[in-house]
């Protein structure tokens, strides 16, 4: 009980803090989306076919998206439901923009602009100066679509980079949760996260899944184990207070960093090859 109240302290207290809520199938929710982030993904490898998979991952992440951008948009627009509306669809639109592949990243991020910008235009009742006012709309919505749209069109470069992201994060978060939920500190969750990060990366070390090698696979494994807590802290930072509740944002925030640094090293991965 004295730990429960340390925690719930930390995260009221701390801007940047990453709660760990354990009300609800939480476990239950965890396996159905790595279930069904994995089977997407499998989909493609089964089918030798790198738009298939794209296409498959962008089909069951983005209405995550755009759950995050609603809860998100919540979290800054508790008594206007339209505006949260209108982030939802934002950041849904540039999610799934990514089953076309990696053109489809910055052309879904255009999109998501774009339906910002609109309602910037469309709508004047907000308080907020309109600079401030896009600063919040953007954080709801343009971080998690590009974040699904890059893990979508990470298929397109290379299936098995795909599938070992996937991997690699769901291990992360996974022993995070385990060890974080019970924890009194910052601390433990993410290193607990990092061990099991490093099991799957010994494993796809001796796998050597295509587009890798020995060497690349390490380094971008280490790249995910960075990404992953970062994008964890860079989610408390898009939201009012860290522990604001946006379940859809936290089922994505180790993605947040992780999947667009990954589409870029692995695009440069193979023009080299």
């Amino acid at each position: 009980m004295q730990r429960a109240r340390a925690r719930e302290t930390r995260w009221a207290n701390n801007r940047f803090a990453v709660p760990y809520p354990t009300d609800g199938p939480k476990i239950t929710f965890g396996v159905l989306w790595f279930i069904g982030l994995v089977g997407a993904a499998a989909l493609g490898a089964y089918a030798d076919n790198a738009t298939v998979s794209s296409v498959a991952v962008a089909a069951v992440a983005s209405p995550i998206a755009g759950l995050a951008g609603l809860q998100t948009g919540n979290a800054w627009f508790p008594r206007q439901s339209a505006t949260r509306g209108w982030t939802a669809a934002a950041a849904y639109l540039g999610a799934v923009a990514g089953l076309a592949g990696t053109w489809g990243v910055p052309i879904g991020f255009l999109l998501g602009l774009i339906v910002l910008i609109f309602y910037l235009m469309l709508y004047r009742g907000h308080n907020r100066p309109p600079l401030e006012l896009f600063d919040v709309l953007a954080r709801s919505a343009l971080p998690v679509a590009v974040a699904v749209a890059s893990l979508a069109a990470l298929g397109s470069v290379g299936i098995g980079a795909q599938i070992s992201l996937i991997l690699l994060v769901s291990a992360y978060e996974a022993g995070d949760f385990v060890v974080g939920s019970g924890s009194s500190n910052a601390f433990e969750g993410p290193m607990a996260g990092l061990v099991s990060l490093g099991a799957v990366a010994f494993l796809l070390f001796l796998i050597q899944p295509a587009p890798f090698d020995d060497q690349s696979i390490l380094l971008f494994a280490v790249v995910a184990g960075i990404c992953c807590p970062l994008g964890q802290v860079l989610a408390s930072a898009l939201l009012p207070r860290g522990n604001d509740w946006a379940p859809a944002l936290r089922r994505l925030d180790s993605y947040l960093l992780a999947a667009p640094i990954w589409l870029i090293l692995a695009l440069q991965l193979t023009a080299v090859e």
